[in-house]
């Protein structure tokens, strides 16, 4: 057995035993590794048996390369020896977008140029500021964030109230302690500025409208530019305001692994915390996002699937 033949076995294996239906990915990895009939899986290799297939279109190729090159990246975790591969070679897929995973520093930034924004009352900057690191610390959708009203949030409990959200759904979370202090924070500078109380929702724009997504999306595309000026840099789709969500859960998966919880064990919890209808939306991150392979490698191992050396 090859060793790509045999790193394609143990990743179908672990995709299958977080309950994913991997059938089709499953059988283009195998027929995959009929293609290279023992040689090592490397980028070029993958990128001729993907584009070899006549008569398909170029999006249908680029998910036979991405399918791959997944796969990749998860061998590379186990076994660094194991080359890894380039995103995007073949083009767009319809599959699911790897997010840009922000830095805390990143999203500090990020405030930062918010407030800078010109606003006739500074409501306006203060409002994405606010929101920025709103889905930084508690991991909320864009819509759910600017659909919160005062009454959602309970400073004596530490909750806030998702109401009426994704599929219609609702659910109460906590947040952590100085989250809560930032909220307080917000809302006595709000109301101060406002000279009232209980505008229409938490978030505001300019005169204590309600700061909509529009708005939000707009000036964020403005000011994510700033993350340039600390090295930081774009390839592919540009940063988007809902990656914070992203960032969030990576950095809970990780915070995890860093202090020796079994993250397989904690991953219900956080698919709850985030409203996700499904829990393989929530194990999407331990394949699908790089900066969280060597995790998925770890949960691999614990699950008794890694093999012997590895």
């Amino acid at each position: 057995m090859s060793r790509a033949e045999s790193m394609v076995g143990r990743f179908i294996e672990y995709k299958q035993a977080l309950g994913y239906d991997f059938s089709g990915e499953a059988q283009r990895l195998r027929a995959f590794v009929a293609f290279l009939g023992g040689r090592d899986a490397t980028e070029d290799e993958a990128l001729a048996w993907a584009a070899g297939g006549r008569g398909h279109p170029r999006s249908y190729q680029a998910q036979r390369y991405e399918t791959v090159r997944r796969f990749s990246e998860f061998a590379h975790a186990l076994d660094p020896s194991f080359p890894s591969m380039r995103p995007g070679l073949l083009g767009s897929t319809s599959d699911r977008v790897v997010p840009y995973i922000y830095t805390e520093d990143d999203a500090c930034v990020l405030m930062r140029a918010a407030l800078s924004l010109n606003s006739p009352d500074g409501l306006r900057g203060a409002g994405l500021s606010f929101l920025i690191g709103l889905m930084w610390s508690c991991g909320l959708r864009v819509s759910e964030a600017l659909g919160l009203a005062d009454a959602d949030f309970d400073a004596g409990q530490g909750t806030l109230a998702i109401r009426d959200s994704k599929f219609g759904a609702s659910r109460l979370i906590p947040v952590a302690e100085d989250v809560a202090r930032h909220i307080v924070d917000y809302r006595d500078s709000r109301d101060a500025t406002l000279r009232m109380r209980n505008p229409p929702r938490l978030v505001v724009s300019t005169g204590g409208m309600p700061l909509t997504r529009d708005s939000a999306e707009g000036m964020f595309s403005e000011i994510r530019w700033s993350l340039l000026d600390r090295g930081r840099f774009f390839v592919g789709r540009k940063p988007r305001l809902h990656d914070l969500r992203h960032s969030f859960s990576v950095a809970t998966i990780l915070r995890w692994h860093a202090e020796g919880e079994d993250v397989n064990a904690m991953m219900p919890y956080l698919s709850a915390y985030l409203g996700h209808r499904k829990l393989s939306d929530t194990y999407w991150y331990l394949t699908g996002v790089p900066e969280l392979m060597a995790v998925a490698a770890d949960s691999f191992r614990s699950m008794g699937l890694g093999g012997d050396g590895l």
